[in-house]
């Protein structure tokens, strides 16, 4: 075989063993490389799910309230607020619940 220059061109001879190991240590030094991005990456998943979660939470919350203030718009919901505040109508009679001391309560 003659080359461009007109001499004999060599053939690279390289042995499995040698190969392999060059293969390898291009593998391991592109996991290095690779490593650092994929766990960004893989951080990153996790805080938008993290957040995700925390955003539907949120709007539960957010639609239980609108719920609610819709209900206290109401005539039924103001006297219903108004009575679990401890106000009565004209005629009502007011309870009052005394919790009584327990024995372990009164020795202490």
């Amino acid at each position: 075989m003659t080359g461009p220059a007109g001499g004999r061109r060599r053939r690279l001879i390289l042995h499995p063993p040698v190969f392999l190991l060059l293969v390898g240590l291009v593998l391991v030094v592109a996991a290095v490389k690779l490593w650092g991005p994929m766990s960004t990456a893989r951080r990153q998943r996790e805080a938008l799910a993290s957040l995700h979660t925390e955003k539907t939470a949120q709007q539960e919350e957010q639609r239980q309230l609108q719920e609610y203030k819709r209900g206290q718009a109401s005539d039924e919901g103001q006297e219903s607020a108004a009575r679990r505040d401890g106000y009565v109508r004209d005629g009502d009679r007011r309870l009052v619940f005394v919790r009584e001391k327990s024995k372990k309560q009164e020795s202490e």
